[in-house]
């Protein structure tokens, strides 16, 4: 029965994703949860200041976090993915309302983390992105110490997600014609509520960041969307050798009877 309350929240019994926004907005308001948004507008500002373009989206689980003010780009909007949060539209991040290749860039928070459909959410991003566009993913890493307190079975907001590994979310990437070019890790401290223990961990933020250790408790991947360039054969008509230019017969129909006679 332990056994069974460990993995208790699977990818097929994940709870919807409105449930899910309203918990993670409670806990991302306490003292852990307010430290993990700080690191991570830290460890993603770089990044996305190395991002140009037109249009960024930004897609999240909660409201408390606003990567648009680490970006150059001057139209940024966030789409709601839940009902009663802020935001330009509320949609379905499996059926984004917007056309294809549109956005220059775009940010997912914790959103593959806690979808039921997590692959189509990826899907769909990268629908929207413009060839060369940008994606900057972020996921909360099950194999560091803040993923580990699952075993505790406290049934905290963030334990009860998918649980998605950098590497297997970096494979689907693959699928979708998006290479990642970047991979971040942070947070690397215990997974405290009091702010003076917080505090005083903050040695073990300074040695993972320095030596780039794999056991952070988030990770940013940021994608670049490749597109498959056509080289144009260019047929010199000048030349002495003309190209013999034949007639291939369109249907097989065609085809037989040349071969019958």
């Amino acid at each position: 029965m332990k056994r069974r309350a460990f993995w208790s929240f699977r990818r097929g019994e994940i709870q919807p994703l409105e449930d899910s926004c309203v918990q993670l907005g409670d806990w991302f308001c306490t003292n852990l949860g307010r430290e993990i948004l700080a690191q991570q507008l830290s460890v993603a500002q770089p990044l996305l200041e190395a991002c140009f373009g037109y249009h960024l989206m930004q897609v999240s689980v909660t409201t408390e976090v606003d990567f648009s003010i680490c970006s150059r780009i001057n139209h940024c909007f966030q789409l709601s993915a839940c009902a009663g949060m802020e935001g330009a539209a509320q949609v379905e991040a499996e059926q984004l309302p917007l056309p294809a290749e549109s956005i220059d860039v775009v940010v997912l928070h914790h959103l593959l983390d806690f979808s039921a459909n997590p692959h189509q959410v990826l899907r769909e991003a990268a629908r929207v992105l413009i060839p060369g566009g940008h994606i900057l993913l972020i996921g909360f890493n099950p194999f560091s110490l803040l993923g580990l307190t699952r075993l505790l079975q406290t049934r905290s907001a963030y334990q009860q997600g998918n649980q998605l590994r950098a590497a297997r979310v970096a494979d689907w990437m693959k699928l979708l014609d998006l290479q990642a070019i970047a991979l971040e890790r942070g947070f690397f401290r215990l997974p405290l509520q009091q702010r003076e223990l917080l505090a005083k961990t903050l040695w073990m933020e300074r040695i993972g960041a320095r030596w780039r250790l794999p056991w952070g408790g988030f990770y940013i991947i940021v994608a670049r969307k490749e597109v498959a360039r056509m080289r144009a054969i260019k047929i010199d008509w000048r030349a002495d050798k003309k190209p013999i230019l034949t007639a291939v017969p369109s249907s097989p129909r065609a085809v037989a009877c040349q071969r019958k006679y």
